[in-house]
């Protein structure tokens, strides 16, 4: 049976804004069943388990079967992935519910350095650099405007791979 680290390959393939099916129908199948923390049984750990399989099946573009993990878990880095879940289905005002109910994550700070050194610049980044931390919203606002006219996609699309990626590295601390 698979564990965490057998499905970090995923994180590193380009990720679409708003994807239509799942990438891979094997893969999430895998994943629902997989024990991704063999090691780890306590009720913390649990949730955070989950949460990694929630983000590991968005980088699957399943967000049917992620949003079924993220909706059971009532926490605020739940919300902070059920907000990236219905940006990328397209539902922007039900994302922007979504983050209100995260607040400030504590990765909102190492997200946006890592943003602003490690993405290509475009126009999002400039008002990244006049915020403290990472502005969620702002972000969705872009993935919206791009939904509708295509513009920064290719951006966009990296800055939305990092987000899961360095959310996924988080949830995953937590259990370790």
């Amino acid at each position: 049976m698979s564990d965490f680290s057998s499905f970090l390959p995923l994180t590193e393939v380009p990720v679409t804004l708003m994807p239509t099916e799942p990438l891979d129908e094997v893969t999430s199948r895998e994943l629902m069943g997989a024990n991704l923390f063999p090691d780890h049984n306590t009720k913390g750990d649990a949730q955070m388990s989950e949460l990694c399989r929630a983000g590991l099946l968005m980088f699957n573009d399943d967000l049917a079967r992620a949003h079924d993990v993220v909706q059971t878990i009532d926490s605020p880095t739940a919300a902070f992935w059920h907000a990236i879940m219905h940006r990328r289905e397209g539902d922007f005002s039900n994302a922007l519910y979504w983050w209100n109910r995260a607040g400030e994550h504590p990765l909102f700070d190492e997200l946006h350095d890592v943003i602003l050194h490690r993405v290509p610049d475009f126009g999002f980044l400039d008002e990244l650099r006049g915020a403290p931390t990472w502005i969620p919203k702002a972000f969705n606002e872009w993935c919206e405007r791009s939904a509708e006219n295509g513009e920064s996609d290719a951006a966009l699309r990296e800055v939305q791979r990092l987000e899961m990626k360095l959310l996924l590295e988080w949830c995953a601390a937590q259990v370790r």
